[in-house]
């Protein structure tokens, strides 16, 4: 292995990527997100159940239930309210009494995504399994079967959602837990709190998630440049002498070219000459 990574094999990883804001602009956009059909609205609750509340891959979706949602409002305004139950990093027994199971509040100030929550979860009947095998409308209506949506599907929804926006690069089931972690930490949010909508227990395994956008790379770029009134004055010195290096030689070979007898030959005594072209 240490051979391996001496050569340059093996270094870099293939992670699953992020949706960032732009891609999530397509996805609605082209109608793989919003309430124009039953699996359009699905595909809507699987991606904000991992952005708005940073479930893992599969393991809380495929036990996820209705009676998990509650939609209501205050003075900070309307809201969906997630309450965790066992996950990989809260299983309930006796060396996890002391940690707080995950309830996270979601506010929404204009977006409308709660109101998207409260039709699905009526389409649902308020009870139930969260993930349901999606019916065609009947008279306008969304619906949702008794069936619950397989385990198998489950592993392909974020994949089936990129691919429907043809949007490019790997995004798996990792893609919605990553895209909360990312989306958190380039607003910079205190990693305490991404942790607390993500549920990791760690700053390792929290900081896998966070990635910088290309904006604070750049940034970051821009702070360890060095100073650029000191490098555009040393361009324009080099510039200048290079300039002046062109002239100089520009007129050495025009001098050369005067002293050759063969020029001077062509212009001495009687000549005249019409519609010819010199070439030296």
């Amino acid at each position: 292995m240490k051979k391996l990574t001496k050569d340059g094999l093996g270094i870099g990883q293939r992670e699953a990527k992020p949706v960032n804001e732009e891609d999530e602009k397509i996805l609605w956009s082209k109608g793989v997100f919003g309430n124009s059909s039953s699996v359009a609205l699905q595909h809507t609750m699987y991606f904000y159940n991992c952005k708005f509340f940073g479930l893992r891959a599969l393991d809380e979706h495929r036990t996820l239930n209705c009676n998990q949602f509650a939609i209501g409002s205050d003075e900070n305004g309307r809201y969906i309210e997630f309450k965790g139950t066992n996950s990989k990093t809260y299983n309930g027994g006796l060396k996890h009494r002391r940690i707080e199971p995950k309830i996270i509040r979601h506010y929404d100030e204009n977006s409308g995504i709660v109101d998207f929550y409260e039709q699905y979860l009526n389409a649902l009947g308020l009870s139930g399994p969260f993930y349901r095998r999606p019916l065609n409308k009947s008279e306008g209506h969304l619906r949702y079967g008794e069936q619950v949506v397989g385990i198998n599907k489950l592993k392909t929804f974020m994949k089936d959602i990129c691919s429907s926006a043809g949007l490019e690069g790997r995004y798996t089931n990792h893609s919605g837990k990553k895209t909360c972690a990312t989306t958190l930490y380039q607003g910079g949010i205190p990693e305490e709190e991404i942790m607390k909508r993500t549920g990791h227990r760690s700053t390792t395994g929290v900081r896998k998630y966070q990635k910088p956008s290309p904006a604070m790379l750049k940034e970051i770029s821009n702070t360890l440049n060095p100073p650029q009134t000191t490098i555009k004055a040393q361009c324009e010195t080099v510039n200048e002498k290079n300039a002046e290096s062109v002239l100089k030689d520009n007129d050495e070979s025009v001098d050369n070219k005067r002293s050759d007898p063969s020029f001077k030959g062509l212009f001495s005594g009687n000549h005249s000459f019409s519609g010819c072209t010199f070439q030296f």
